[in-house]
């Protein structure tokens, strides 16, 4: 089996580039051929890691940016050349697509489909919105989209609103058939189909991590000293690209905290602050780390907390949720998208209904009742090494791979394409 992973980009471009990262090593590691084409590279390219644009990467770039605040995002494929010259993209068995916004047109999808088996992972909404990465309540897109909420803010950053019909041809690829859907969630394949694009639900492929990196630390009171956090406090992890960023909804854990603020938590920042965050971060005593982009040191910020504390108001199976319940790190906070699936309620962590500050700062206090949050990292671990490792992902994409090349999925069939060459 022969399989190309695209995506916009390698793991610094976010958590879906970085799935189609780390399943690229995966695949590659259990013999299968696989490349990873990205639209542009923070590590540079490899001999797994292409260039999807080739040597006219600054050309398509600010093509596709051009276009974008123009008003079309995404609705020219200026990719696809690159992708058919020299027949390279045939080379492949399977096409599987992830994350598109500002950098692939749905368009490259369905001419690819028509020679190609396509998987497209749903790892936010745009898949089925206009282009907003969630709705943020908005139901306009179970009708068509257009007047939208979210226009001038990325990836929807536009001068013109076109929502309508980038809704539109995504409505047409999806009836078509001949891409076969897949998410890491239950609640994002429910969300996707109740939609009315798809012909069937997607079908669920959990993310997985590295297991064997985020572990938890055999000597905590050593690895705090070593990171320069206090050995005796009760140590709170909040972690967002921007700890106000508000979507991640850091601003509910903060309230909670300052209801909590006889427990005396010492506070772990992972992410970016600037004078603002650290104005209403005022009065905690509190570690800022900034970015950090190495895994290793991320693996060991997460074990050195007691609780981590996660109030997003979208998201679908975040990657951070699964790296802290490895290292022994449970989680409280919003009871949002995949997360019901991945925390079992009281037993790996504790989720409360949104935006319900009463009960998220009770779930703080009951966390740290009778050493309970101890004992909910133990089982997070267990849940996460049975459920979420690399292990689970490569067998999961493997299956997945093997149904749509039998031709379970769609109207595509190999024997009439013909076969790879």
């Amino acid at each position: 089996m022969k399989i190309a992973l695209v995506s916009k980009a390698d793991s610094y471009g976010g958590g879906a580039s970085r799935v189609a990262e780390e399943l690229t090593h995966l695949l590659s590691h259990a013999g299968y051929t696989v490349h990873h084409w990205a639209s542009w590279a923070g590590k540079g390219w490899s001999s797994t890691r292409l260039p999807l644009y080739g040597r006219f990467e600054r050309h398509i770039r600010g093509a596709h940016f051009a276009v974008k605040k123009l008003g079309f995002p995404e609705l020219i494929p200026f990719e696809l050349a690159v992708l058919l010259r020299k027949r390279r993209i045939l080379d492949y068995d399977l096409i599987h697509f992830h994350d598109l916004s500002s950098a692939i047109s749905p368009f490259t999808l369905s001419v690819l489909s028509r020679i190609r088996p396509v998987v497209w992972t749903i790892h936010d909404c745009s898949p089925f919105t206009g282009g907003c990465l969630y709705p943020m309540g908005c139901e306009k897109y179970k009708t068509g989209c257009g007047g939208c909420p979210q226009i001038g803010e990325w990836p929807i950053d536009s001068r013109l609103d076109m929502t309508r019909l980038l809704h539109q041809v995504k409505r047409d690829l999806h009836g078509s058939g001949r891409v076969v859907m897949a998410t890491p969630s239950r609640w994002m394949s429910d969300t996707a189909f109740a939609s009315g694009l798809f012909q069937r639900a997607p079908e669920v492929v959990s993310n997985g991590i590295d297991t064997d990196l985020y572990v938890p630390s055999i000597d905590k009171a050593a690895l705090r000293r070593d990171l320069g956090l206090p050995e005796n406090r009760r140590i709170v992890l909040l972690s967002a690209g921007h700890i106000l960023d508000e979507r991640k909804g850091t601003r509910f854990a903060i309230e909670a905290l300052r209801q909590t603020a006889d427990l005396n938590p010492f506070l772990l920042l992972v992410g970016s602050l600037d004078d603002r965050a650290h104005s209403v971060l005022e009065g905690f005593d509190r570690c800022a780390t900034g970015y950090v982009g190495d895994p290793a040191q991320l693996a060991r910020f997460y074990g050195a907390a007691d609780l981590f504390v996660f109030c997003s108001l979208a998201d679908n199976q975040p990657l951070v949720v699964l790296e802290t319940m490895a290292t022994g790190t449970p989680t409280v906070g919003f009871a949002t998208g995949g997360m019901t699936e991945m925390v079992v309620q009281d037993e790996t962590g504790y989720l409360v209904v949104q935006r319900d500050q009463q009960a998220l700062a009770g779930a703080i206090r009951r966390a740290f009742e009778d050493d309970r949050a101890a004992t909910w990292g133990r089982n997070a671990r267990r849940r996460v090494v049975d459920r979420y490792s690399h292990a689970r992902l490569l067998a999961g994409h493997v299956e997945l791979y093997e149904r749509v090349l039998r031709g379970e999925f769609t109207i595509w069939r190999r024997q009439a394409a013909g076969p790879a060459s």
